[in-house]
């Protein structure tokens, strides 16, 4: 798309509209809102794309205008291809039919013939997996069977382009789960999939890019985890800070848009310590009366390290300064990989303390990460309030589980406990 744009025009009477018509270009008599202005990308195909804004950013506005239900004031929009579209909950059925009417009324409406959608039902109808309701008119249904049979038909019609915004929220987790699963398919058969939702961790795990919306402008593109550090800094910023941060995170994508250290680490299996693993994506939050000051990674010994090898244990060692009294705290650490998927963390309760008193709690951890990069973070927060954070760190800092010889574990965390026990039969 390039230079994509969407005006409103705001009338201060409903009579306005009436004199507007009449006086055509010659007079204004309204307010133009742009919902979206001045949006450029390129999605290429097989590629996931995550966007993310705040409420009244103008997500839905450019999911429509892509989809052709808006059409664009100004710029234009290329889609080679079938469309699939999940834009609102319910949006493409009748609620006077019923399920299977709707199924082949929404395969027609996306170029299918009903030859071709015979040959799918069987498999759209165990996928949506709503048995004999799929008889009964769509107004009978929860929002989650709608969403269901929503997400089925439109992602076995084999489209080039799924746009997905907000629909899965409705969903249980375990649909949820076998949504993503059919979505991780369709990309690997080609699809490109425009994902819109308010989860960083959806976007850190299945997108290969993201954007950032805010105001109708498109503030930043490029990796999946700067783009959610960023979303998240903004939430929990004033506005009259948030131009200052965007301008941070657009200084770091120039410079990159690394999710890892700013350069290589050489090979060091045999060293404890490398001085360039030093995270670029490093986030500080605003501190309320307490702030965490240090972060250190600990070897098995207790001294300071960032090379662990695989298997051994290691600490994490947070030092903290109190700005006002505190009590009745929760101090916690995380650990995530490379995508910004947190691995495993813990919290504990914090001690009272004074203004201007400092302290530090060591977290210790069993060496059951496989090798690979982990980035650090952590918060503060009031025991009775979970969640409002009075301090909180993004990728303090970083650590690196080497290796020298082939691991047989795989996956986010090696879990086992010893080797397998073989029995055979006798015969």
């Amino acid at each position: 798309m390039e230079e994509l744009g969407k005006l409103y025009p705001i009338y201060e009477h409903p009579r306005d509209r009436l004199l507007q018509a009449i006086w055509g270009k010659r007079k204004q008599l309204y307010r133009p809102f742009w919902a979206l202005e001045h949006v450029s990308f390129q999605l290429k195909r097989g590629q996931t794309l995550g966007v993310v804004g705040r409420n009244g950013s103008g997500k839905s506005t450019l999911l429509q205008l892509i989809c052709g239900t808006l059409t664009p004031t100004t710029g234009r929009v290329w889609v080679e291809g079938r469309i699939g579209a999940l834009l609102e909950l319910g949006s493409g059925f009748n609620p006077e039919f019923t399920g299977l009417e709707n199924v082949y009324l929404n395969g027609t409406l996306l170029g299918l013939t009903k030859s071709e959608i015979n040959a799918r039902l069987d498999t759209i109808l165990e996928f949506a997996g709503i048995g004999d309701f799929i008889h009964q008119p769509v107004k009978t249904y929860s929002s989650g069977m709608a969403v269901r049979l929503a997400f089925s038909v439109q992602a076995h019609v084999q489209p080039d382009l799924l746009v997905v915004d907000e629909a899965l929220a409705v969903g249980d987790e375990m649909f949820q789960k076998k949504c993503y699963t059919h979505l991780e398919q369709l990309k690997a058969n080609g699809t490109s999939i425009l994902l819109v939702t308010h989860s960083c961790p959806q976007i850190l795990q299945h997108c290969d890019q993201a954007l950032l919306l805010s105001g109708g402008e498109l503030k930043l593109m490029g990796s999946p985890k700067l783009i959610t550090s960023t979303y998240q800094r903004l939430n929990n910023a004033p506005a009259d800070e948030w131009s200052s941060l965007l301008a941070q995170a657009a200084d770091r994508l120039d410079e990159g848009n690394s999710p890892g250290p700013k350069t290589e680490s050489p090979d060091l299996s045999n060293a404890e310590h490398d001085a360039n693993l030093v995270p670029s994506s490093s986030v500080s939050y605003d501190a309320r009366g307490i702030r965490i000051e240090a972060v250190e990674v600990l070897n098995q010994d207790g001294n300071a390290a960032n090379l662990i090898p695989v298997g051994e244990r290691f600490s994490l060692r947070f030092s903290y300064r109190a700005d006002e009294p505190q009590k009745d705290l929760r101090l916690a650490c995380n650990i995530a990989n490379q995508t910004g998927i947190r691995i495993t963390g813990q919290q504990h309760q914090g001690p009272t303390c004074a203004a201007g008193d400092t302290f530090s709690m060591t977290f210790h951890f069993n060496g059951g990460l496989l090798p690979g990069l982990y980035f650090i973070g952590g918060g503060i927060w009031p025991s009775d309030r979970p969640g409002d954070f009075l301090h909180r760190v993004v990728d303090a800092c970083a650590l690196r589980i080497t290796t020298e010889q082939p691991v047989k574990g795989f996956g986010l965390c090696d879990l086992s406990a010893g080797a397998p026990t073989l029995q055979q039969a006798s015969l």
